[in-house]
């Protein structure tokens, strides 16, 4: 449950404990959705992957599955992923990069370990936020986008770095728009402080590693720290932080993966995957995951 940490001040709304789940056959820790805070901004996902250790021979396998009415933002801080959908995209994952995958009226992927790492060991972290479409983009056609690390803006803010890897944050623009006001961000501090922008209603901190504070706040390892609206707030310390931050889109239905403002889409999009009229991803669909019972 949130817990308000050693040192909170009213600048920290609450902190999440991340859950463990399982996803294909590893495990992430989730903070979103959380049973009092389902969404930051259009941010209704995000899952912690790793850091895994993965021996010689091994490597991670996501079969194929669908989504519905949102977009996905992999970004990996270790490690690769050969990503693979049904608009025809096929694309590797490597660190620093930005995967912004769109479902719209639904899409089908997979990722896995490119086959020639698998032929040495490796470590595999990163994060994969989602982010709900606005409504009237729900039912569009879905389509893939790719920025790779060198065309991600970066700046050295007080002995800070940060990166902007979609949307839009001090005075930096990504080449991942977004469909609607956000942000997401890397940043690392080294023994400083950084300010966070305010102009967006909802924001949330998530700690990958290190030590450091949110307003006074101590950030545990995999929390997140969900920041009060309008409150000018200050991390400092040593660490490494994503920042997801953004508008409201409103209230979203959201059921394995599948995301959507009316119920109606979602019970449709069940029965189309039990059918296997989804999509089908080329190449890469003779294994697909079953929906949850």
């Amino acid at each position: 449950m949130p817990k308000a940490a050693a040192g909170s001040t009213p600048a920290v709304e609450m902190v999440i404990e991340p859950r463990v789940r399982a996803v294909g056959e590893g495990e992430v820790r989730r903070v979103l959705p959380f049973r009092r805070r389902r969404m930051v901004g259009p941010f209704i996902f995000a899952d912690l992957m790793g850091p895994d250790d993965l021996p010689a021979g091994v490597g991670a396998d996501v079969a194929a599955h669908p989504h519905l009415g949102m977009s996905t933002l992999t970004y990996l801080t270790e490690g690769s992923l050969l990503h693979r959908d049904s608009t025809g995209a096929v694309q590797r994952i490597d660190p620093g990069a930005v995967n912004w995958m769109t479902a719209g009226d639904g899409v089908c992927h997979t990722e896995r370990t490119p086959p020639q790492d698998r032929e040495q060991e490796g470590v595999l972290a990163g994060l994969q936020a989602w982010v709900a479409l606005p409504r009237d983009a729900e039912t569009d056609r879905p389509f893939f986008e790719h920025a790779a690390a060198a065309d991600i803006p970066e700046q050295s803010l007080g002995g800070a770095r940060v990166r902007v890897l979609a949307g839009s944050g001090w005075a930096m623009q990504s080449p991942v728009v977004g469909s609607s006001p956000l942000l997401e961000a890397d940043i690392v501090l080294q023994d400083s402080t950084l300010r966070i922008p305010a102009e967006y209603s909802q924001r949330g901190l998530i700690l990958l590693s290190g030590s450091v504070r949110v307003a006074g706040t101590v950030l545990p390892e995999a929390h997140m720290a969900v920041l009060q609206s309008g409150e000018r707030v200050e991390v400092t310390g040593t660490g490494r932080l994503m920042l997801l931050a953004g508008e409201p889109v409103g209230q979203r239905f959201i059921w394995w993966n599948f995301v959507a403002s009316d119920q109606e889409l979602i019970d449709d999009a069940k029965r189309r995957w039990d059918e296997q009229q989804f999509p089908k991803v080329p190449g890469d669909h003779d294994t697909w995951m079953p929906q949850p019972q």
